[in-house]
């Protein structure tokens, strides 16, 4: 009788109404009079009572329905005639709920299997039934305790390693929500518990898109702030990026199958559909230019003889300078093994080939000497013989990226002097070879090595320029997909690819790129998020505008963790992708506290509003927000050796300087 008699006050207690309304999942609760106040007594104890955001336990005979409260309202009870009651008997407070889900065996389950009778009791959860709402992971299945809920901060937040991991996800937040903060929580959590594992070691691989240098250890002390950033360096391998250096930094190895591949180029090169991008395939895929480079002599009789041709030549497009920029380019390609012979002819070339525009003719030599005609039989001793007498080494160009450019370059001039391109056509896809090669040279090294020997790999591109910061994560991430479904058919292995800043990239406008350009890309990512789940390749992205980033990706996250949204273009993209999220959430996103987000997705049961818990500092990225007090507290800045420096204190001006000097 003691058991019943406890259950029975503690229904008396924690019974709020009843239900007065259905009306498909929007049920209407009235509640009891007595259980308008904040908080109720219990046992000594104090229990919070129904609120908007809480949640209620609806009572159908042997069936228990859980809900959350909407909103609330008051209503006038009309069935109160008597002219001697109070006001407060003439209105009554209604609960509006939405149903969520029910408790069966012990356990949670989302989902709505029936309907709510009128009548029906309503109660607020107990300790225990709180806790099954919001537990997540199965007893025995692998997790990782990331926050608490923000309203309830006694209740730990635990997602399984499967839900998460092995979905698609996304964290969404203006600059300063903790968006980078949570993205390193969870993978510092995951490295945390499988890090050692021999298993995870050789059987993950995460890459990480690093566009501003957020996840990249900070020189120090072991132990101060930022200097192992997610995870220690036994589970990181970091590619700092850089195009401004003479020499570049780190270098992303990737084989010369992915770097010949007409994808590559046709991405790099921004490639035009009609035009470029077949002149790139059938390049690429044709071996003339390797056949010549096996016999030096003969690759220079090609292009002497490409030069000859070239100054016989009626077609108005080609004059003078269209010789001189193709030797100039076999100079380039040649790069630090250029002889200076190859110098001296082209000084030789600058100085006495000439070309007259109106009878369309080269000449040789000064221009007050009678011109040599073209036709004339010592023209190919000027031009052809001097090409084929040079002691020009081309074992440099035989392989990876130098190779490429050489035989762009060479079938270019070949096709503009043959007749057989439009050079206003090819001409763009040139002057881009000639910017971007270089850069490409400096961020990417030939080898067949694998990316990092460790499980994270960290691409920072914080030094890259714009035009790289675009191209190397699309071709990396290409790369990384395609040579996981080729070699991994029985997915036997895990690729998770990071992407912070995911807007850079995932953009669907853009005024820097062509269209062709910014549809490849996009269909590329979505690709991957549509179908590399079968693949075993999942993506995480990280964004300060989900309304930039394509719908298609918004809308096939598995998992959400939303921080503080202002801007109502991002909110209504959310909105529409997360169809399971409650009206509450979505309204409480613009004032959202730093570190707080709303987790929605298959890993948790209900949205729940969670605080991310603190990360040691050494672990945290490299995004806190500067105390610009605390630094304009600080001495000057010491001068870098062999930097000039202005003086401290202007000196007056002397006697000398007082008089004008006029």
């Amino acid at each position: 009788m003691r058991d019943v008699d406890s259950d029975l006050q503690r229904d008396a207690v924690f019974r709020v109404g009843r239900v007065t309304g259905v009306e498909g999942r929007r049920i209407s609760v009235q509640v009891d009079r007595l259980k308008n106040g904040a908080h109720l007594l219990y046992r000594g104890g104090i229990v919070r009572n129904v609120a908007v955001a809480s949640y209620i336990k609806i009572s159908k005979g042997f069936v228990e329905l859980i809900a959350k409260v909407d909103g609330e309202h008051v209503d006038e009870n009309r069935a109160v005639s008597n002219a001697f009651r109070t006001d407060d008997d003439k209105v009554f407070r209604t609960l509006d709920v939405s149903l969520i889900g029910y408790l069966e065996n012990g356990k949670f389950e989302r989902g709505v299997r029936e309907m709510p009778l009128l009548d029906n009791e309503c109660f607020i959860l107990s300790e225990t039934e709180f806790g099954l709402v919001h537990t997540f992971v199965e007893p025995g299945d692998a997790s990782i305790e990331i926050g608490t809920l923000a309203m309830e901060p006694t209740q730990r937040v635990v997602v399984g390693v499967d839900e998460i991991f092995g979905s698609h996800v996304g964290i969404f937040g203006n600059t300063g929500s903790g968006k980078s903060y949570t993205l390193t929580k969870l993978y510092h959590e995951l490295f945390d518990a499988f890090g050692a594992s021999p298993g995870f070691r050789e059987r993950s691989q995460f890459v990480l898109i690093d566009f501003n240098g957020e996840y990249v250890d900070k020189p120090g002390k072991p132990g101060d702030r930022s200097t192992t950033v997610m995870t220690t360096p036994e589970n990181k391998r970091e590619y700092v990026l850089s195009t401004h250096l003479k020499d570049g930094g780190a270098k992303i190895p990737l084989p010369s199958t992915a770097v010949e591949d007409v994808t590559f180029w046709s991405v790099l090169l921004d490639a035009t559909e009609k035009t470029q991008a077949p002149f790139l395939a059938r390049v690429l895929a044709s071996d003339f230019w390797e056949r010549r480079l096996a016999n030096p002599a003969d690759l220079l009789d090609v292009i002497g003889e490409m030069v000859l041709r070239a100054t016989k030549s009626n077609d108005v497009s080609i004059d003078r300078q269209t010789v001189i920029n193709l030797m100039l380019e076999v100079q380039t390609c040649l790069g630090p093994h250029a002889p200076v012979e190859l110098d001296a002819l082209l000084d030789d070339f600058q100085a006495n080939l000439h070309y007259n525009s109106t009878l369309r003719k080269f000449y040789w030599g000064a221009w007050g000497n009678p011109p040599l005609d073209p036709d004339n039989p010592r023209w190919q001793g000027l031009t052809k013989d001097k090409i084929t007498a040079l002691p020009v080494d081309f074992s440099h160009v035989r392989e990876g990226i130098d190779l490429v450019r050489f035989k762009i370059v060479l079938q270019y001039y070949s096709d503009i002097i043959s007749g057989y391109s439009n050079r206003e056509h090819l001409s763009p896809l040139i002057k881009r070879l000639e910017t971007r090669v270089p850069d490409v040279k400096k961020l990417i090294e030939i080898s067949d090595a694998p990316l990092a020997d460790r499980p994270l790999a960290v691409v920072s591109l914080r030094d890259v320029n714009l035009s790289m910061r675009k191209v190397i994560p699309m071709l990396l991430c290409k790369y990384l997909y395609d040579e996981k479904k080729e070699s991994d058919p029985s997915n036997e292995r895990y690729l998770n690819l990071i992407i912070d800043e995911a807007h850079n990239i995932l953009s669907t406008e853009s005024s820097r790129e062509s269209e062709a350009w910014r549809d490849y890309r996009l269909e590329t990512f979505e690709e991957i998020i549509k179908e590399g789940r079968k693949f075993g390749v999942f993506l995480t992205i990280s964004s300060q505008r989900p309304h930039d980033i394509s719908e298609t990706i918004i809308s096939q996250l598995h998992n959400y963790f939303l921080h503080r949204l202002i801007n109502n273009l991002d909110i209504h993209a959310v909105e529409k992708a997360v169809a399971y999220l409650d009206r509450v959430s979505f309204e409480s996103l613009p004032i959202l506290p730093t570190g707080a987000c709303v987790i929605a997705g298959v890993s948790a049961q209900v949205p729940v509003v969670a605080r991310i818990a603190p990360l040691s500092e050494q672990f945290e990225p490299n995004s806190r927000t500067m105390s610009v007090t605390t630094e304009w507290s600080k001495g000057p800045i010491a001068p870098e050796p062999g930097r000039a420096t202005l003086p401290e204190t202007p000196q007056p001006p002397s006697a000398a300087d007082a008089v004008p000097p006029f």
